[in-house]
């Protein structure tokens, strides 16, 4: 995508970083990746991220919850990878598990592990009832749910 653009200027970069951030929840790494796409000259990131940041287009704790919020309801995600999803996007810490504990109820958690299981085995053809277990946990397990929790309702 890079060899499109040759070095934007500041002010055409600020205006299509204020775009891209307008019409959907983005995060620094979001952005600093849209940049660098750009070929936006380093040192003009800092100033475009920090009047993103000062205008509100761009907000840490609300990109968090609604990422977490959006692979829970619609990709039926597990704990594990939309926090490791969020590390691969530079963000960790006290914000990311509040934003889990807080946007995730237990019991609707417990209801995704039930329909998911429903769910593939539907789609399993598989007799003997020991691997169609081998492959239930391993498809929870790849949608990021907890082992103990696999278990429990396996």
């Amino acid at each position: 995508m890079s060899k499109f653009f040759k070095n934007m200027s500041y002010d055409r970069a600020l205006e299509k970083a204020l775009w891209y951030c307008s019409f959907q929840e983005r995060c620094v790494f979001d952005v600093e990746n849209r940049l660098r796409a750009w070929n936006v000259k380093r040192e003009d990131w800092d100033k475009i991220i920090d009047l993103l940041l000062e205008q509100n287009y761009l907000n840490e704790k609300r990109y968090i919850e609604a990422f977490v919020r959006g692979k829970f309801v619609i990709k039926r995600w597990g704990k594990i990878k939309i926090v490791a999803e969020l590390y691969q996007k530079k963000i960790s810490g006290k914000i990311v598990s509040e934003a889990v504990e807080n946007e995730i109820n237990d019991d609707d958690y417990q209801e995704a592990i039930v329909q998911l299981i429903d769910k593939k085995k539907k789609l399993l053809n598989e007799d003997d009832p020991h691997k169609l277990k081998e492959k239930l946990y391993l498809y929870l397990l790849s949608k990021g749910y907890e082992s103990d929790l696999i278990l429990k309702f396996l």
